[in-house]
């Protein structure tokens, strides 16, 4: 009698391993697919910004005083990788050559081509994102958008106080 009751519970812990490991395995599944659906909408997102780019660099050009903020997002290398980092560029000007250029805005994590604070030559082939404030409005800033369109209600009210600016 003994022995069966540890063979019953044997067996029942094994069946239920079992699901906990499926369930585990499809949860893997579920973050990948998820992962994955991200990188294609921010492969997007860059691609709308480099086809927009000459709007941002239109109205840096305008000199308006109403205009602030000009940052781009551009990709950087990272060693032994196919994948780039991107890297926010502040600060952004055209130089006297008439070649844009701006500050390294955030410190890169992996790139080992620029550092926080580098002053960098702007590669309009390798934005991924743009943006500038109109008063208090954000044009551009589609990565932005999207990350914050990925917010409950509540951690969007919070950025939106924290950041002072509209969104479209």
């Amino acid at each position: 009698m003994r022995n069966i009751f540890f063979t019953i519970a044997f067996v029942s812990v094994l069946f239920s391993c079992g699901n906990k490991t499926e369930q585990i395995g499809v949860n893997a599944y579920k973050g990948i697919d998820k992962q994955e659906k991200e990188q294609k909408d921010l492969d997007s997102i860059g691609k709308e910004a480099r086809q927009t780019f000459d709007d941002f660099k239109l109205a840096l050009s305008m000199k308006d005083t109403t205009t602030t903020n000009f940052i781009v997002k551009e990709m950087y290398n990272i060693p032994n990788s196919t994948q780039k980092e991107h890297v926010w560029i502040r600060d952004v000007y055209t130089d006297q050559d008439d070649q844009l250029k701006g500050v390294v805005d955030n410190a890169p994590q992996y790139t080992k081509d620029v550092k926080l604070n580098d002053t960098v030559i702007i590669k309009p082939e390798e934005i991924s994102d743009w943006m500038y404030y109109k008063g208090d409005k954000m044009i551009g800033g589609y990565s932005i958008k999207y990350m914050r369109s990925k917010l409950t209600a509540e951690e969007r009210k919070k950025f939106d106080e924290q950041y002072k600016v509209k969104f479209d």
